[in-house]
């Protein structure tokens, strides 16, 4: 029984070392997460398989045990804090959203030109900003934009990265047009919420729950169009999960399909 059981485990494993090399398309087994880590002596290795099987805490483990602090290792620790903050609620995800930023900004720092550190950095900037309230934070949205955008322009698969411009620019045409050049976010356009997210599900082949849901906000809100709204929202529905938020985002899927 053992054996059969790790013959399994070992086939799963080659099975998905291809696919790991870019970005897995659902959540990876624990199981194989752990039999991944033990055939590999490469802590950024390890982390990024307990990362795609949401083991976030085993990542910072790893990643604190090398001792190392360069840019690779700092940006996924940011995205391991990142992760834990999402599951959490209240004041608590607070300090761990503000570590990431530090850890984000200071990989940026040493290496500008990694585009995972600066779409890393966007991401962090974002959650801190949505915290404490975006109109009131309009410091850390622009440092949102910037990020972002520097990602994108190093590396345009950035799939992350372009979601990110489109839910900004969905957050910011929220405020009237006649007061977003005098806030310094005049850049905030309804165009190019549509623009970013197209751009994010193109890169992603349509792998990406929360976009897609996102998006048909944005058409049901903005737009008015509820056969494409519909189609977004089937689409998330039918997909695996692949980041722990994308639990909510179906719940949130299911609440749009309800009220169309």
């Amino acid at each position: 029984m053992k054996q059969t059981r790790l013959t399994v485990i070992l086939l799963a494993s080659v099975l998905l070392l291809p696919q790991l090399t870019f970005a897995v398309t659902e959540r990876l087994d624990p199981v194989v997460a752990d039999s991944l880590v033990q055939a590999t002596d490469d802590p950024l290795e390890k982390a990024d398989h307990y990362t795609d099987a949401w083991m976030d805490q085993q990542a910072i483990e790893v990643l604190e045990a090398s001792g190392v602090r360069d840019a690779e290792t700092l940006w996924r620790l940011a995205r391991a804090h990142i992760n834990l903050g999402e599951n959490m609620t209240g004041k608590a995800a607070l300090p761990l959203f503000e570590q990431a930023l530090d850890e984000a900004q200071t990989a940026v720092d040493l290496d500008p030109e990694n585009a995972d550190a600066q779409q890393t950095l966007a991401i962090a900037c974002g959650r801190v900003a949505l915290f404490k309230g975006v109109f009131k934070s309009l410091g850390l949205v622009k440092r949102v934009h910037e990020a972002a955008l520097k990602a994108v322009a190093l590396n345009d698969s950035m799939q992350i990265a372009l979601y990110v411009l489109g839910r900004t620019h969905k957050k910011l045409i929220e405020k009237p047009g006649i007061l977003r050049g005098p806030l310094g976010i005049g850049w905030a356009k309804a165009d190019s919420v549509a623009y970013y997210f197209e751009k994010a599900l193109e890169v992603s082949e349509g792998n990406m729950i929360q976009c897609r849901v996102e998006y048909a906000e944005f058409l049901l809100d903005t737009a008015k169009d509820k056969t494409k709204a519909r189609t977004m929202l089937e689409a998330a529905l039918a997909l695996p999960l692949r980041d722990e938020q994308d639990t909510k985002a179906k719940q949130r899927a299911e609440e749009l399909m309800k009220e169309l």
